[in-house]
């Protein structure tokens, strides 16, 4: 366990690092995604879902601790690496001031969100969740781009920090780890099939339900949430 977290801790580091060097803006999203996956890939094959599940989950903090101290520390360079960053940002900064935009309108995020979900699926199935989670990297990283973004803006930095991740965001990120996990052992049951083998493993239901039941309140708090969100960040943001 203490050598996983310590490969993980350290794979963050150097990916991130390595990213920012080399300024090629989709390697970040390929070598963030490329640390936990041998893990994620492993314990999915072992039908360790559980283990799998969280091992992300904690990657997925350690990815946003890094992402933001590298965009405070060097803010150009993460505009120019992190996919997204600047506009994401820019749609979210209007949204703050305005209460205008995707983020407050059901009519206008929904659509994109089930659009994204609904890729993030088959490419689960699809590759075992590799290129879902560069998908899935990419999303988190220049969400967290924007967060740094907002500390560093903001007449009161530390409310900033407290607000920066969404509860709705947060929700999500657990739904779609956990619908990874599931499609992933799909996804290893179907290759075992076409092999002309006969699957060891049953499908993960529960982690599946899981993933629709966060993804799903996402929506829901999102739509309940976000105005009384923007009221606070635009208080942060003075």
């Amino acid at each position: 366990m203490i050598a996983i977290l310590l490969l993980l801790t350290v794979g963050v580091i150097l990916s991130t690092t390595a990213s920012f060097i080399f300024g090629v803006p989709w390697l970040m999203p390929i070598l963030g995604a490329a640390v936990p996956y041998p893990i994620f890939f492993l314990q999915v094959r072992r039908q360790q879902y559980k283990n799998a599940f969280w091992w992300m989950l904690l990657w997925g903090v350690l990815q946003s601790i890094a992402v933001i101290v590298a965009t405070a520390i060097a803010p150009q360079t993460a505009a120019k690496v992190i996919l997204r960053g600047e506009s994401y940002t820019t749609e979210m900064f209007h949204w703050i001031r305005t209460g205008e935009g995707m983020e407050g309108t059901l009519s206008l995020f929904l659509p994109n969100h089930l659009l994204q979900y609904g890729i993030f699926c088959i490419l689960c199935v699809v590759s075992i969740s590799s290129t879902a989670l560069i998908f899935g990297t990419w999303m988190l990283n220049y969400m967290n781009f924007y967060v740094a973004q907002l500390v560093k803006m903001s007449a009161k930095p530390w409310l900033a920090a407290i607000l920066g991740w969404y509860p709705w965001s947060l929700v999500r990120v657990i739904g779609f780890i956990a619908t990874g996990v599931a499609l992933a052992a799909l996804g290893l049951n179907l290759l075992t099939r076409i092999r002309g083998e006969v699957p060891k493993s049953t499908f993960p239901k529960t982690y599946m339900l899981i993933g629709i039941t966060f993804v799903i309140a996402d929506i829901i708090i999102k739509a309940i949430l976000a105005p009384i969100w923007q009221k606070l960040l635009l208080s942060a943001l003075g």
